[in-house]
């Protein structure tokens, strides 16, 4: 059955339609990587919309290819403008802007490009090699245990976000709260819809995520408007590295790759966390770290494979548990949601032909993304001139026609609109957006499982306790908990100062 779903997805990946919104991804990727000040989970929003019409593993493949892309497209804008394209990319503004500046542009791109390429591919191989073992595993789980799987997710991500962990958890339960609203699946009675007609459906997931990540993005990009527009460094060098110099880096992007697939599969964490890890390592393991911080090649390869491969390695949990690595892989799980396919391990079984195209999709979108970002990345250029108020009055446009379009519903619109507000509110709170959204994601899979769960233990709680990984993962959530509150941490720093005074 796996071999039969391997084939399947790679067939679909490569059918000649999917490859060619799969090349459309990439190029979306490039361009929204490469202008100051967007994310590709802003753009997976606003894509999501159009996905309605599409077979499912035709959207997800387009979406998986702008999510690789804008990876890479990030580094353009941190090489030329000294601005990152995207928070993944702020490591690469250390030595790539440096060497841009000394009029090697070109190929410090090419080296970003390279090592974006390798450390995409890693990941995909990666991610295809895990998965027949993971759709092995998830067959053993039931409503206990997927009750207990959305639970430690909401509290990992909720712990592990940037930021206070307590802000974080307080995200995640509001996430959850969110995700509430409509009709109760086991007894159809409406809640939390205040008597509106339009919510008895629940909370439109992409109308959500379009308010929480597009405005709150264009208010921002408006506000830095009224600064003065940076002067691109100009692209007059060879682009493509030669053979000689990717041999001699290649150790170094080997680590970061699998540093970024390491640091994907932790809940939580994300693009930016693998570049700078990656970064640091490439600098410890360096001969002669002088060159670090003036343009130094080793510098932005190490990142660049690094915020590449966290694609794949976070696709490993959203993929086996349905708990997303990342807010932009909880928009890809979006993705089969409009489609009406829920999250959970039941992915890799009930839907594997489904799940194996986006797995090959992730594979095979290096390859237009290579020959994409070689050919255009001296185009490119012009993209990050783009003025930041344009910018932003596109989101802001594109944003109401993409919830409009949902349901031809004005109340979809004022409702983005009002996430949009929340989220930038979160933003100015320093509240992370990411377990909000990853709440409204495993909501309905945490309510339908408790439900459930009970019905087989007949009312009793104890029904967690009496299958071991179920018992195990709830243990783990606990302590994630745990550890957020302000208890913990002084007790903790009290343990690590007194072992200090010991030794």
């Amino acid at each position: 059955m796996e071999n039969t779903f391997i084939v399947t997805g790679l067939l679909n990946a490569i059918s000649p339609y999917n490859m060619m919104f799969t090349v459309i991804g990439v190029a979306l990727g490039l361009v929204v990587g490469a202008l100051p000040g967007l994310s590709a989970t802003m753009a997976l929003a606003l894509l999501l919309p159009l996905t309605f019409n599409l077979p499912p593993e035709t959207g997800l493949s387009m979406m998986a290819a702008l999510y690789l892309a804008a990876m890479y497209g990030g580094s353009i804008a941190a090489i030329i403008l000294r601005t990152p394209g995207t928070p993944a990319a702020a490591a690469t503004v250390m030595d790539g802007f440096p060497m841009g500046a000394r009029g090697e542009a070109g190929r410090a791109l090419g080296i970003s490009l390279s090592a974006s390429l390798f450390g995409g591919l890693l990941s995909g191989v990666a991610l295809l090699t895990a998965a027949p073992f993971l759709g092995r595993l998830v067959l053993m789980f039931g409503p206990v245990e997927l009750f207990a799987i959305a639970a430690l997710g909401i509290t990992m991500i909720g712990t592990l976000s940037k930021g206070s962990p307590i802000k974080g958890l307080l995200s995640g339960a509001l996430g959850l709260l969110l995700a509430m609203v409509g009709m109760d699946p086991m007894t159809g009675t409406a809640r939390f819809t205040a008597d509106n007609i339009n919510l008895y459906s629940g909370i439109p997931f992409t109308v959500a995520l379009i308010g929480l990540f597009s405005i709150p993005q264009a208010i921002a990009l408006a506000e830095q408007s009224r600064g003065v527009q940076n002067i691109a460094n100009q692209i007059s060098d060879r682009v493509l590295p030669r053979l000689s110099e990717f041999v001699s880096m290649f150790p170094n992007i080997l680590r970061s790759s699998l540093i970024g697939i390491v640091t994907g599969v932790i809940p939580g964490t994300g693009g930016d966390t693998a570049s700078w890890f990656a970064y640091n390592e490439a600098k410890r393991f360096a001969k002669d770290k002088s060159g670090f911080g003036k343009g130094d090649p080793a510098g932005i390869a190490a990142p660049e494979a690094a915020n590449n491969a966290v694609v794949g390695g976070a696709l490993i949990p959203t993929i086996a548990l349905g708990i997303p690595g990342s807010s932009s892989t909880a928009v890809l799980l979006g993705g089969l949601m409009v489609h009406g396919i829920m999250p959970g391990p039941n992915l890799l079984t009930e839907h594997g032909a489904i799940t194996y195209t986006l797995i090959w999709a992730v594979i095979l979108a290096n390859i237009p993304l290579f020959l994409i970002g070689l050919a255009l990345t001296r185009v490119c250029i012009y993209v990050t001139m783009v003025p930041k108020m344009v910018v932003s009055l596109v989101i802001v446009v594109l944003s109401i026609i993409g919830s409009l379009a949902i349901n031809n519903n004005m109340f979809d619109v004022w409702l983005m609109l009002g996430f949009g507000a929340l989220g930038y509110v979160f933003e100015r709170a320093k509240i992370p957006t990411a377990p909000l959204v990853i709440g409204l994601v495993l909501g309905p899979l945490l309510d339908n499982s408790l439900s459930q769960s009970l019905l087989i233990g007949f009312g009793s709680w104890g029904v967690f306790f009496k299958s071991p990984v179920a018992a195990g993962l709830l243990l783990v959530a606990l302590l994630s908990i745990l550890q957020a509150t302000p208890f913990f941490r002084m007790f903790w720093r009290k343990r690590r100062t007194a072992d200090n005074d010991t030794l």
